[in-house]
């Protein structure tokens, strides 16, 4: 969800249509994240996540899913 949020550029209203949950379940998991960041490995492991899931995955998602 976050990768879909922050790399991909999904809105959290978009994010939830997918996994059909509440736009304030996607926010708290986003936010999860975030706070998990102060951790520098975790930070780190994220930013490689981030840059490969933007590399390989951003394309293929469905267009109108970028709207």
């Amino acid at each position: 969800m976050y990768l879909l949020h922050i790399s991909a550029g999904l809105s959290l209203t978009q994010i939830s249509r997918l996994y059909d949950r509440d736009r304030r379940t996607i926010a708290h998991a986003c936010a999860a994240i975030e706070d998990a960041r102060d951790e520098p490995r975790l930070d780190r492991l994220v930013e490689v996540l981030e840059r490969a899931f933007a590399m390989s995955v951003r394309h293929r998602l469905p267009s109108a899913l970028l709207l």
